[in-house]
């Protein structure tokens, strides 16, 4: 493993960065231990606290695997979505996927990932999903920007894991990897609101009312949607004023 000393001014992307990169080489295993989160710190130059949200972030792209326990840690996915997410990434970069259709694909697949989850969904599922919440609600409410986004992001891979269905896992965490590029161009739109939509849907799904928590999901993200469609113009006229 050649991992270099980070300067990055978004330091846990540039740990996660060079991570991935090791892993889609091939230097890096599938089901391969990484060095525990001190040794990484040291290594990167970095905090603990940076290394932490660097691997929750490849996490939620389904690079790796965090483990509890006495044999736990964070190791490389075995198998995964890593080839279709590369080229869903691939596509974003030459200009193939827009936001549009970006949200058209979401708006699909999370419905029918909804339905799934709501049937399938146990106690255990149902409280990490509001775990989840409470830790966004807890980064927005403090500010941390990049971290409670991080959250947000990986509450939509939760519920796909609730299907148990390997191919709708796959296919959502592909989805968040185009949505995290987004993001990483736009930043983040949306604060508390979030919170409030994820109240109601949670509201939803232990009531088992997977069209009501479907139809939670479907207001966000076309609210979602209109807020990216906002920042992009934002971001346009701003690059006209600074060639202009």
């Amino acid at each position: 493993m050649n991992f270099t000393i980070v300067k990055s001014m978004r330091l846990f992307e540039e740990v996660s960065r060079q991570i991935g990169e090791q892993i889609q080489s091939g230097r890096l295993l599938p089901g391969e231990k990484l060095p525990n989160e001190r040794d990484l710190a040291s290594t990167f130059a970095v905090s603990r606290h940076v290394v932490r949200e660097a691997l929750r972030s490849l996490e939620s792209l389904g690079q790796i695997e965090l483990r509890k326990g006495a044999a736990g840690g964070a190791f490389v996915a075995n198998g995964g979505p890593q080839p279709l997410t590369k080229i869903m990434q691939g596509m974003v970069a030459v200009g193939g996927v827009d936001l549009e259709q970006l949200t058209e694909a979401r708006l699909a697949i999370e419905s029918a990932v909804i339905r799934a989850a709501c049937d399938a969904a146990d106690e255990a599922g149902l409280a990490a999903l509001d775990a989840n919440i409470d830790e966004a609600e807890r980064q927005t409410l403090a500010g941390h920007s990049t971290l409670k986004t991080q959250i947000n992001v990986h509450f939509h891979i939760l519920v796909a894991e609730l299907t148990g269905n390997p191919i709708l896992i796959m296919m959502m965490r592909s989805l968040m990897s185009i949505l995290s590029d987004f993001i990483a161009e736009f930043g983040s739109v949306m604060g508390v609101d979030v919170i409030r939509s994820r109240r109601r849907f949670m509201k939803h799904m232990r009531a088992r009312n997977a069209e009501r928590a479907a139809g939670e999901m479907e207001s966000h993200l076309k609210i979602l949607h209109q807020h990216y469609l906002d920042a992009a113009a934002q971001a346009a006229r701003t690059r006209g004023k600074l060639n202009g």
